[in-house]
């Protein structure tokens, strides 16, 4: 019995340390507001216009690229579920679409690639941004592209359907009859 409750005792202990570094390692993260001050005085510049790309480093587009991720999706389990559909912490994916995050936030970028948007410039990012009530720079272009694409086509199908049931109801003759 004593030993029963010593080993419970040590399992909740055990777990608080484990919790309370999790909390303590979330805290420390920066906000994408200290990040963008640290790479401001890094280059001796007050504006984010004034940035020279070329000279921020990919370890600085990496972690600007999470914090903006954190701000995008507003809690952090949500951000840490899409970084595991991302490939993981320390994935070669995941670091890559930060860094893009980092770049496009800083104007740096040319869109996204790949699963974020492809040819889309920047693909649903804005989309999403706009969706959960945050902030997206506005130099963003093109946000809408690919949901206007959809509506587009289903918009199309919609018109489509409704002339085939008419011609199969025999609403409209059909052309040559």
């Amino acid at each position: 019995m004593i030993l029963m409750m010593k080993f419970t005792i040590a399992i909740v202990v055990v777990s608080l340390v484990l919790f309370s570094s999790l909390a303590l390692a979330h805290e420390s993260e920066k906000s994408v507001d200290v990040i963008l001050s640290e790479i401001l005085e890094k280059q001796n510049v007050t504006k984010i216009s004034l940035v020279d790309c070329s000279k921020v480093t990919d370890a600085d587009f990496e972690e600007l690229g999470d914090a903006v991720m954190e701000r995008m999706v507003g809690n952090h389990q949500l951000h840490e579920q899409m970084d595991l559909m991302m490939g993981g912490e320390g994935s070669q994916s995941l670091r890559l679409m930060h860094i893009s995050m980092g770049k496009n936030w800083l104007g740096c970028g040319f869109g996204f690639q790949g699963m974020m948007g492809g040819n889309y410039g920047m693909g649903m990012m804005p989309m999403m941004m706009r969706m959960m009530g945050n902030y997206y720079p506005a130099y963003y272009s093109n946000y809408d592209t690919l949901l206007s694409s959809a509506v587009f086509g289903w918009g199309i199908a919609a018109v489509l359907f409704v002339v085939l049931l008419l011609m199969w109801t025999g609403k409209i003759k059909k052309v040559g009859k």
